[in-house]
């Protein structure tokens, strides 16, 4: 499998880091965003929804924020139900990626909403981070 919804979301967020140290808070605040996508994306791989041979999720699993919240707070369709309500429980409020799109990487960078955001965006992305560490250990499934 080619896909690696985990090994994205780490990618992801170390190039934000990067990013946002040099200044570079646009692309710093897309790359926090789609760490979350990643790591969400992670999640319901692990709880058993369904991919391609590439290891990529299948509709309707294949959307971003934020439809892919809508997704989880309305989690009925993983195949197992104990671990659909499980991954709900554990959650971080993804309500911080309100002002958040996967369209911010077409818009001018002034247009871009950084203040106030970008460290909701980045808290997001850490607490998602902290969570896949929990998966892997075992806490979440």
């Amino acid at each position: 499998m080619t896909c690696d919804y985990v090994a994205a979301a780490r990618r992801h967020i170390r190039d934000a880091h990067l990013l946002q140290h040099a200044g570079r808070l646009a692309n710093a605040g897309q790359l926090f965003g789609i760490c979350v996508e990643c790591a969400l994306k992670s999640l319901l791989v692990q709880g058993g929804a369904p991919v391609d041979e590439t290891g990529s999720l299948l509709l309707p699993y294949r959307v971003h924020m934020p439809k892919l919240e809508t997704l989880f707070t309305q989690l009925t369709t993983l195949p197992d139900g104990r671990a659909a309500s499980i991954l709900q429980s554990r959650l971080p409020d993804l309500t911080a990626l309100a002002t958040w799109t996967i369209d911010h990487r077409y818009w001018r960078e002034s247009a871009i909403p950084l203040s106030g955001s970008l460290q909701a965006w980045e808290r997001a992305a850490l607490e998602m981070d902290a969570l896949l560490d929990e998966a892997a250990g075992g806490g979440v499934f």
